[in-house]
C-alpha cells in the first residue's frame, strides 16, 4: 500500500495584532482555501479598535476587547504572544524579545507605528484616555474656560481630533455652558484638507456652528503650559491643550527603513530588497496612516500571497480610496467624492457600510458579527457622522498640498 504524500502548507507569519494584521488574517482565510499555515504574533493578547476610543468620554460608544487566540483558532491558525526583536531574511526566521525563533516562508510585518507626544506641554490624545473625562468635567463645571486642540506639523490623519473638538463643543453647550472657548489649530490650509474642498467647506460649517475658533495654516508650537504659539507675535492662552501624537516607524532590525523608521514597500506590500517579506499599515512608508487604507493594503497583499500558494484568486492593483466617518456630536450629513466628480452632498443614505469606523472588507463584518463594536446612531434614519470617500492616485498620496503643510518626515518636537 502506497502512503499518501504529506501535504506541506506554506508558513505565513504575520507580525501585529492591529487593524492591518487582522484584515490580513481574515483575507487569507477567505482567499487561500486552506493552503496556508498562518501564525499571528503580537505583544498584546487582545485586539481593540482604536478609532472608537474617541467616543468613550462622551458615552457614545464602547471599545470591546477581542481575544486574538480565539480569533486565530476560529480561522485555523495559531497565536503567539510576543514582541518582535529582529528578522533574519536570509534564514527566513524572526526572533522575539523572549529569544524564541519562528520560521516562515512568507512574512508580513504589520506592527503599526509608535505614537510619541508631539509637544512637551500638551495632553497627547490617546495616551491617557481618562484624562479627557477630566477636561470635560472641568469645562462643564466651570473650572476651565478654554481648550485648544492642536494638529502637529506633518500629521496626515487629523480626523480624530476634529471629532474630539466637535463633540467637546457639543457636550459643553448641552450642559448650558455658553462662555467656553474652543480653539482648533492645524497646519492644513483648510479643515480636513485631505478630503477636498467640498468636505472642507462642510467641516468648516460644522466648526463655525459649534463656535469653534479655527486657526488654519499654522505649524504651532507650545512653548509652555497653556500657551499655543501660532507664529511670530501671535499666541493664544488656554486652560488646556490637547494634541495628536507624532508617529515613528518601528525601525526593525534586519528590515530596511526610512530615516523615521518606516518600512519602504511597493504597491503589493513587498519590502524592497527582501524575498518573501511584506509590510502593510502604519509601519510602512506610505504617508497617510489610517485604518481603512491599511485594510485596502492588506487585501492586496493577501491576494498576492494566496495566488502564490496556488489559490485561484484575482490579484487586484492597489487603488486606494480614503474613507472617513466623522462623528460630529450634532446634525448628521453624508459627503462623497467620486472619481471624476468634484464632490457632492448626500443625505438620507449611507455611502459605505462601516459601523465599525474602519472600512475593512473582511474586518468590518467580522467585528459586527462578534458584537465587538457598539456605536449608537443619532437619529432614526441617518448614520451618526459624515462619510467621505476620496480616491487617491499614487501622485496624490505623496503630494504635500494634499497632505498638509509639510511631508511626514519633517516633524519636530518643541
Amino acid at each position: 500500500m502506497t502512503a499518501s504524500p504529506q501535504i506541506t502548507y506554506s508558513r505565513v507569519v504575520i507580525v501585529g495584532g492591529g487593524v492591518a494584521g487582522l484584515e490580513l488574517v481574515l483575507a487569507l482565510h477567505h482567499l487561500a482555501e486552506g493552503r496556508l499555515d498562518v501564525t499571528l504574533v503580537a505583544p498584546e493578547p487582545d485586539f481593540q479598535l482604536r478609532p472608537m476610543a474617541v467616543t468613550v468620554p462622551f458615552s457614545r460608544g464602547h471599545v470591546a476587547r477581542l481575544p486574538l487566540a480565539g480569533l486565530m483558532a476560529e480561522h485555523r491558525g495559531r497565536f503567539v504572544r510576543g514582541a518582535l526583536r529582529s528578522v533574519d531574511a536570509e534564514a527566513r526566521t524572526i526572533t522575539l524579545t523572549t529569544g524564541d525563533e519562528i520560521a516562515y516562508d512568507t512574512l508580513v510585518l504589520a506592527p503599526g507605528a509608535a505614537r510619541v507626544p508631539a509637544f512637551l506641554h500638551a495632553l497627547t490624545f490617546g495616551a491617557h484616555p481618562t484624562a479627557l473625562n477630566g477636561i470635560l468635567a472641568d469645562l462643564e463645571q466651570g473650572w476651565s474656560r478654554s481648550v485648544a486642540f492642536v494638529v502637529p506639523r506633518g500629521c496626515t490623519w487629523a480626523l480624530p481630533l476634529y471629532e474630539l473638538a466637535l463633540m467637546t463643543a457639543e457636550d459643553v453647550w448641552s450642559m448650558n455652558v455658553d462662555d467656553a472657548e474652543v480653539h482648533f489649530v492645524t497646519p492644513e490650509h483648510e479643515p480636513l484638507q485631505i478630503f477636498g474642498t467640498e468636505a472642507s467647506a462642510a467641516v468648516a460649517e460644522l466648526l463655525a456652528g459649534a463656535n469653534i475658533t479655527v486657526h488654519c495654516g499654522v505649524a504651532a508650537t507650545i512653548p509652555r503650559r497653556g500657551v499655543v504659539a501660532l507664529g511670530p507675535g501671535r499666541e493664544i492662552t488656554v486652560d488646556c491643550v490637547v494634541a495628536l501624537p507624532r508617529l515613528e516607524g518601528p525601525a526593525l532590525e534586519g528590515i530596511p527603513s526610512s530615516a523615521n523608521g518606516f518600512i519602504p514597500v511597493d504597491d503589493t506590500g513587498r519590502v524592497e530588497g527582501l524575498e518573501g517579506v511584506y509590510a502593510v499599515g502604519d509601519a510602512t512608508d506610505r504617508p497617510i496612516k489610517q485604518g481603512g487604507l491599511a485594510c485596502q493594503q492588506a487585501d492586496v497583499t493577501a491576494a498576492h500571497i494566496a495566488a502564490a500558494a496556488g489559490a485561484r484568486v484575482e490579484v487586484p492593483v492597489l487603488q486606494q480610496v480614503l474613507r472617513g466617518r466623522l462623528l460630529t456630536g450634532g446634525r448628521d450629513r453624508l459627503l462623497q467624492r467620486d472619481p471624476g466628480e468634484p464632490g457632492r452632498v448626500v443625505t438620507g443614505e449611507s455611502l459605505w457600510w462601516t459601523p465599525t469606523k474602519v472600512g475593512g472588507t473582511y474586518l468590518s463584518p467580522y467585528l459586527v458579527a462578534k458584537n465587538a463594536v457598539h456605536l449608537p446612531q443619532r437619529g432614526a434614519d441617518a448614520p451618526a457622522g459624515i462619510d467621505v470617500q476620496v480616491p487617491l492616485t499614487w501622485q496624490e498620496r505623496r503630494r504635500e498640498d494634499v497632505l498638509g503643510l509639510s511631508p511626514l518626515g519633517t516633524i519636530t518636537r518643541d
